[in-house]
């Protein structure tokens, strides 16, 4: 039977979504550069047309990559009811008694 393991201090529920929002500032950055126009991004980086491209493809890696970080640290953060299993969350077995599930009424 799995045993639920105790919520992580190292990681505060509160905190997943900054993750995301720190990832989200360099990527703005990143799109605005893209966004240059062809004369300074040539002076820059010698090609704009690859920059361009280079500059916003590595904006939306950096966005993409800081929002999959907060859902992760979100679902491992989670609250889950206590004396559940998280495999066995919605099943009850007949050989243990104290984890069928409460009907109320």
């Amino acid at each position: 039977m799995a045993k639920r393991t105790p919520h992580d201090p190292t990681l505060p529920h509160a905190l997943w979504w900054q993750a995301g929002v720190y990832g989200s500032l360099p990527a703005v950055l990143l799109w605005i550069v893209a966004r240059l126009p062809a004369e300074i991004l040539y002076l820059l980086f010698g090609n704009a047309m690859t920059a361009a491209a280079l500059f916003n493809h590595a904006g939306d890696t950096v966005f993409v990559t800081g929002w999959l970080a907060s859902a992760v640290w979100l679902w491992f953060t989670r609250r889950r009811p206590h004396g559940r299993p998280a495999a066995h969350a919605g099943r009850a077995t007949s050989a243990d008694p104290s984890h069928e599930p409460h009907h109320p009424g």
